[in-house]
């Protein structure tokens, strides 16, 4: 049985404090989109392409729930720089494990894995899936490249339960182009299980064809009650319903 209230209090510590001190580029104000979700999809595996120094990988472990019996995965390339194309972020091992541990995320809760992104597999997806399952959240935030983005996401589809959420970073960034340009070269050419839900706080949200309407009334209902503040369009991206969120980026309310 989860202790939501406990859950949530954990989540608003972290979103109010912990977060600022975890380099990275990711704001508090996401969680007004992902808290709703988790609420409807539940504990669950979550994992991340390029974690850096875990900032939202951080939030994604204490939103779901990462424990010994509920694993969470680091990918990244991490010492093996000469992979890091676009020189993002340097992503290290060891900062990172000293990050989680400080903000009580147990190193046995997290499968690391260091690798190129774009040398994983069908086998390497198939392991990842009988080591921690099926992930509910998964976070695309390794090389901005075309076709590493584009590689990253279809990976991501691979290993995300139905009614998991696939998160793609800088989809709004100016400075990586390559994110925008893999998304439209994906749904303008052909079909996915995962289609555009929601574009908020510089990520593009992903859910299954199965998932995607009812996703989008919680989100919606959600934020009409308990963010009444926050600004939501619903607009149409590569012919599919989304809503375009946009919080309140200068101040912070705790998630209720």
């Amino acid at each position: 049985m989860v202790d939501t209230e406990g859950r949530l209090k954990d989540v608003n510590s972290y979103l109010s404090e912990g977060i600022h001190s975890v380099k990275g580029w990711c704001i508090p104000q996401l969680w007004q989109t992902i808290w709703p979700l988790y609420q409807d999809i539940g504990d669950g595996p979550v994992a991340e392409i390029g974690v850096f120094e875990g900032k939202f990988f951080i939030g994604l472990c204490k939103t779901f729930g990462a424990t010994a019996d509920n694993r969470a995965a680091a990918i990244d390339v991490f010492d093996m720089q000469q992979f890091n194309l676009d020189g993002a972020g340097v992503g290290k091992l060891d900062v990172v494990k000293k990050n989680l541990v400080t903000h009580g995320i147990a190193q046995d809760a997290v499968e690391f894995v260091q690798a190129d992104s774009l040398a994983l597999t069908h086998r390497d997806a198939d392991r990842l899936v009988s080591e921690i399952g099926q992930c509910h959240f998964f976070s695309v935030d390794g090389c901005h490249e075309v076709a590493h983005t584009v590689n990253d996401i279809e990976f991501a589809m691979s290993v995300t339960a139905n009614n998991g959420i696939i998160a793609v970073d800088d989809y709004t960034n100016p400075n990586w182009p390559g994110v925008q340009e893999a998304v439209a070269r994906m749904y303008l050419h052909r079909d996915f299980p995962f289609i555009p839900l929601v574009v908020t706080c510089n990520k593009l949200l992903l859910a299954s064809y199965s998932y995607h309407a009812r996703y989008l009334g919680v989100i919606e209902a959600y934020l009409r009650t308990a963010h009444p503040q926050t600004r939501i369009k619903k607009v149409k991206r590569f012919g599919y319903d989304t809503l375009t969120i946009q919080p309140d980026q200068q101040h912070w309310q705790p998630l209720h």
